[in-house]
């Protein structure tokens, strides 16, 4: 039997390039990336809103009839598919061969007129996309291609704008491509074309505008005012972080601080916040750095780093607002007249060879955020010059990040709008969150030294103090001692109505000091609720797996009597479950015990016992999993403390948790957690280590950083954190509430197990039982 062919309706395929190419701002997008793939320096959109005429014009290197007959009129086949280069060594975008369709998107009829310089004629060429009509197959339709001496003046002659003829008469010589686009399917008006123009004016990165110019025309408009760039010029930010990533898993990073103004002062500040020798820095000169990959994004998989590939980018924090405080405590630039660029330029914006990848960074998508960075800012909404981590927000961030079509595991979508969410793009998400975190901790770190700084100059707790002893020493006075000479008194009672008493001071600073501690003692209470949560997630399978065989053993039992009339069976069965609920009671013991009523009081508190109690609970709770705590102190010596029991509960609780974590994720031969608790000095000390693998390489050589909120490394195959990271961040709070302090430099020597040392400042404190 002879070989049938395939065919395809006209309409069908008509469809396929409606479904790649479905809005209007999408398809002339489209049309306009061709040209920059054309090596074309300058680009035309013109709309002739007096005659309802769409022009699209490119001075790229236009098509012979040789590319117009087996690449333009081919659906689907594209010369940019093994050949991607241009002649000026632009990296070509499209591949897909079906972006002629977005020319159907726009209009029913289209004349194009291209040339390649080869010879003074050219080629022109019509369709009537209404001619691809259900019923008919594709082979039987048709467009015109004539050769034809009418140059690219000719060819516009007849438009409204003159400036649009002036520049292609510059600009177009012998070689380009001109679009005439008729019977326009949209409704044109200025708002579109003004929204357009916003579209194209973040189509390019700033970098290109030099080389590559897009004009946005209506009628009313000069060459100057259709200039479509992204005019950065004028903008001004705080902080500013480029980076690449090699083939070699090689990240530089260069970090510019900006933010800053010292004035006259400069060299006393510098020297007082211990910022001396980074004085370059806060002058245009960047903070320059080299990383691994696995150290920006720990635990991600070999495999999907590399098909990652290479790419780069440049991100700036700008923030919007500033108080007259800020600025003066931490020696910041006046921002006033700071142009406010979020609706047009905001947002972090991925380009593939150098054009917009939508809908990511755009203002008016709900992709703008696409890093959620909002999500995470909501997550540790910390002051910048507090203790806790500070975040950026999504709207004080702007910038660019570079992939190319060589990066093929970020895949666009067949639709055009985004990339197809491979492992690989999650991997440059949480990438692209770590090197934010780079920016961030530095700011932070700058703040810091300059709120201690201000504190030292700016003494709060000294002018409180004052104010405390002179309301005592006013308490004391004889209130009805008259001053003898009228003129004194008189002049006592009038600076009296100017100054406030330092009573009434201190009543205002004692009603604030009970509101401030009611707030602590809310926080506290958080920080347990917040690690039942963390032990409870930790352990949610067990709680499922005891579930499940207690209710096996209910299942069995009922069996045993129901069916086999086995009492004996039965009474093993619920024996059984019975064990079961017992270890129920045990988890119930750990994750409840601790926000009992009794102890949410500060008390005189035996800390030893304490510990004990903990530690018996928790045996109970871990024999199943082989894992034993055993106490190395004395068990009769009792060390007191006042404080809240259930503090010392939650501090024992995360470190144990932590450390059944670690065995559950490598098994050790001994599985065992020691604790002690001795005094020394003004302090209460409690030493605890394990058996286990000990701390992650990416913390070794700075164990203190594991200290910090959502520091965690757990995480996925993709390089995602999923642990919380708040476990030893509550652990460090709640010591440093005591005025204590945290060791972990044992873990800097030791190869395995996991070492730290925890002080609760005891003598001359409020804590001082």
């Amino acid at each position: 039997m002879a070989k049938v062919p395939f065919n395809v309706d006209a309409y069908t395929a008509r469809l396929i390039g409606r479904e790649n190419v479905s809005r209007l701002e999408g398809a002339v997008v489209e049309l306009v990336k061709n040209t920059y793939d054309a090596d074309a320096t300058c680009c035309i959109v013109y709309y002739d809103e007096k005659k309802d005429i769409l022009y699209l014009a490119d001075n790229g290197c236009g098509m012979t009839e040789t590319v117009v007959l087996d690449h333009w009129m081919t659906i689907g086949r594209s010369s940019k598919k093994s050949s991607f280069i241009s002649p000026k060594g632009r990296i070509q975008t499209g591949e897909k061969g079906i972006g002629r369709f977005a020319l159907d998107r726009i209009a029913d009829k289209c004349q194009m007129l291209t040339g390649t310089g080869e010879s003074n004629n050219k080629l022109l060429w019509t369709v009537n996309w209404n001619s691809f009509a259900p019923g008919k197959n594709i082979t039987e339709i048709g467009a015109e291609l004539n050769e034809t001496t009418l140059d690219f003046t000719e060819f516009v002659h007849d438009c409204t704008n003159n400036y649009v003829v002036k520049l292609i008469k510059d600009k177009w010589k012998q070689n380009g491509t001109i679009f005439k686009l008729t019977d326009l399917r949209d409704d044109w008006n200025d708002e579109l074309l003004q929204n357009l123009r916003e579209n194209l004016a973040s189509l390019i990165p700033y970098e290109l505008s030099s080389i590559y110019k897009i004009y946005c025309f209506g009628n009313r408009n000069t060459e100057e005012d259709a200039e479509v760039f992204s005019d950065l010029e004028t903008f001004s930010y705080d902080y500013k972080i480029e980076f690449s990533v090699a083939d070699n898993q090689e990240v530089s990073i260069k970090l510019w601080r900006n933010e800053y103004d010292f004035g006259t002062q400069e060299d006393n500040i510098l020297q007082e916040t211990g910022l001396k020798e980074e004085k370059e820095y806060f002058h245009d000169k960047p903070i320059e750095s080299k990383y691994s990959f696995e150290k920006i994004v720990p635990k991600a998989g070999d495999e999907v780093k590399k098909a990652l590939g290479v790419f780069r980018g440049v991100l700036y924090f700008a923030k919007k607002t500033q108080t007259k405080k800020d600025k003066e405590r931490f020696y910041q630039k006046d921002i006033t007249g700071r142009i406010d660029v979020r609706d047009s330029f905001g947002g972090i914006k991925l380009y593939r060879d150098n054009f917009r990848v939508r809908p990511y960074g755009d203002p008016k998508s709900s992709a703008y955020d696409w890093l959620q960075l909002a999500r995470r800012k909501s997550g540790s909404p910390a002051g910048v010059g507090s203790k806790g981590v500070w975040r950026v927000n999504a709207d004080q961030m702007l910038g660019s990040v570079f992939i190319s079509r060589i990066n093929v595991a970020l895949p666009d979508q067949s639709n055009r709008e985004g990339i197809v969410e491979t492992p690989e793009f999650r991997l440059l998400q949480e990438f692209l969150r770590d090197i934010l975190e780079i920016l961030e901790k530095d700011r932070q770190y700058v703040f810091r030294k300059l709120t201690e700084f201000y504190d030292k100059e700016h003494p709060v707790r000294t002018i409180q103090a004052d104010i405390n002893k002179k309301a005592e020493q006013q308490k004391k006075s004889d209130v009805g001692t008259q001053l003898k000479n009228n003129g004194k008194e008189q002049e006592r009672k009038q600076s009296e109505k100017e100054l406030v008493s330092a009573v009434d001071a201190k009543i205002v600073i004692d009603a604030k000091e009970e509101q401030i501690e009611e707030l602590e003692n809310e926080i506290k209470m958080l920080r347990v609720l917040a690690t039942t949560g963390i032990v409870t997630n930790t352990y949610i399978h067990e709680f499922k797996t005891l579930s499940h065989r207690l209710n096996l053993k209910i299942a069995m039992a009922k069996e045993a009597i129901e069916k086999d009339q086995d009492m004996k069976a039965a009474c093993k069965y619920i024996n059984q479950a019975n064990e079961i609920r017992e270890g129920f009671n045990s988890w119930f013991q750990v994750t409840i015990d601790s926000v009992k009523k009794d102890r949410r009081r500060r008390q005189k508190t035996d800390i030893t016992k304490i510990v004990l109690g903990a530690i018996d609970s928790w045996n109970k709770t871990l024999k199943v999993k082989h894992i034993e705590i055993i106490y190395k102190g004395n068990l009769k010596k009792e060390i007191y403390l006042k404080c809240f029991p259930y503090e010392i509960d939650t501090v024992i609780s995360n470190l144990i948790a932590n450390s059944t974590a670690s065995f559950d994720k490598v098994k050790m031969k001994e599985q065992k957690i020691y604790i002690d608790v001795k005094e020394e000095d003004e302090y209460i000390r409690i030493d605890y280590h394990d058996t286990g693998a000990g701390l992650d390489p990416i913390y070794k050589k700075n164990p203190k950083k594991t200290l910090e909120v959502f520091e965690t490394d757990k995480r996925n195959s993709s390089g995602e954190k999923i642990g919380t990271g708040m476990g030893l961040w509550i652990v460090n709070n709640t010591v440093e509430d005591y005025g204590g302090k945290v060791d972990l430099s044992k873990n800097i020597t030791e190869e395995t197990g996991y070492y730290i040392t925890l002080f609760f400042k005891r003598k001359g404190t409020v804590y001082d039982v």
